[in-house]
């Protein structure tokens, strides 16, 4: 019982990976994702890029907790962000900003 700690009066894993949740968790954990992210570039009109992309992880990571999903905060951090990258890919205006970008130099 090494990777173990009783809290709450639950016992959890501490050593828990992200392939070990269950898929409804997943599923709800990336549409949270998807809902935070469009939130985000509803409000700001730009892409959540660093420290912004921290803040929308925050939003949901207090969601997760609040539905008692338990996994380590590297393993969130690790495979979240990643979906976060792939929605900042898939939105039209990452063209645009990287364009900008070449532009200025």
């Amino acid at each position: 019982m090494k990777n173990h700690v009783k809290f709450d009066s639950k016992l959890l894993q501490t050593n828990k990976k992200w392939s070990q949740l269950k898929n409804a968790q997943r599923t709800w954990i990336a549409e949270k994702i998807r809902i935070a992210h469009a939130e985000y570039i509803e409000q700001n009109g730009k892409l959540p890029m660093k420290k912004s992309k921290s803040k929308v992880l925050g939003v949901v990571w207090e969601k997760v907790l609040a539905r008692d999903i338990w996994i380590p905060h590297y393993e969130y951090e690790s495979h979240v962000g990643k979906m976060v990258d792939r929605l900042n890919r898939k939105n039209p205006l990452f063209g645009s900003t990287l364009t900008k970008n070449n532009g200025e130099k």
